[in-house]
């Protein structure tokens, strides 16, 4: 039986998060709410193993984000899924209800509330999606589901290929989505309007490309998902979107979503 202590834990689970800023950012989020602080806390879970993990948080949390490299794990480990997650194949937040885990993706919603306060209006836009882990196949999900022309690009083509597919079919969105490889990143970056960087360092292909077109992004917007070291944050583009934005939207629907939507 989950102790009274354990049902009021928060806390992010992966390896490593020592440099996580989630607990920092609980605290001030709710600097003006001392019903909240001294009721909950947030902190962090850093293992190596998936399954050490989850039995700290079935043990001791309430709810737990989870990032790198589980939230594929995450996902397979939930009992129930929302429909962000189910897109996503992948969850960045369990958290303990009454029929079981549920899983949820609030990268996902970070990602939708983005491109909504980036456009007025997101369909028939052309979104560009580099990397498929976790953050990019929350990108790419929320993209589609914006209506938006996706194109996932990828080293690994197939993984690219099987995650475009799972969106055709169980999205049904206005968007169309479409797989890509790395070594045509010039092509698919001039005719985008928003490219969203989910890897966690710069890639060759991405080094290349703005050695031989330093202006490639000029009228783009960038979104990047690493808050930590980002790759982008320098590049000459029409509106730069850090991972700190990405951080907080995503931190803001994980307490709603457990704390309530009053929160």
């Amino acid at each position: 039986m989950q102790s009274e202590k354990a049902s009021h834990k928060l806390g992010l689970m992966g390896c490593p998060v020592s440099h996580s800023q989630s607990p920092a950012l609980f605290l001030e989020y709710f600097s003006g709410r001392p019903d909240i602080l001294s009721r909950y806390s947030y902190d962090l879970i850093d293992c190596s193993r998936f399954q050490d993990a989850y039995a700290v948080f079935l043990r001791d949390y309430l709810a737990v984000n989870v990032t790198a490299p589980f939230k594929e794990d995450a996902y397979r480990a939930a009992d129930s899924h929302d429909r962000a997650a189910v897109l996503c194949r992948a969850s960045n937040l369990l958290v303990k209800e009454n029929q079981g885990i549920r899983a949820y993706n609030t990268d996902f919603e970070a990602v939708r509330e983005i491109l909504r306060l980036e456009f007025q209006g997101t369909e028939g836009l052309n979104a560009v999606v580099i990397g498929c882990g976790g953050a990019g196949k929350a990108a790419s999900a929320a993209a589609y589901d914006s209506g938006m022309r996706t194109i996932i690009c990828n080293r690994t083509l197939s993984r690219a290929e099987d995650f475009a597919s799972h969106l055709r079919f169980s999205g049904r969105c206005a968007g169309t989505v479409e797989p890509e490889c790395l070594s045509r990143l010039e092509k698919t970056v001039a005719d985008a309007d928003v490219v969203i960087y989910t890897l966690p360092e710069p890639v060759e292909e991405i080094v290349r490309l703005l050695s031989a077109y330093s202006d490639i992004f000029s009228g783009k917007a960038i979104v990047e998902a690493s808050y930590k070291s980002p790759s982008l944050n320098h590049v000459q583009c029409r509106r730069y979107v850090s991972g700190q934005v990405w951080l907080r939207l995503q931190a803001q629907a994980t307490y709603r979503i457990v704390l309530g939507p009053q929160i």
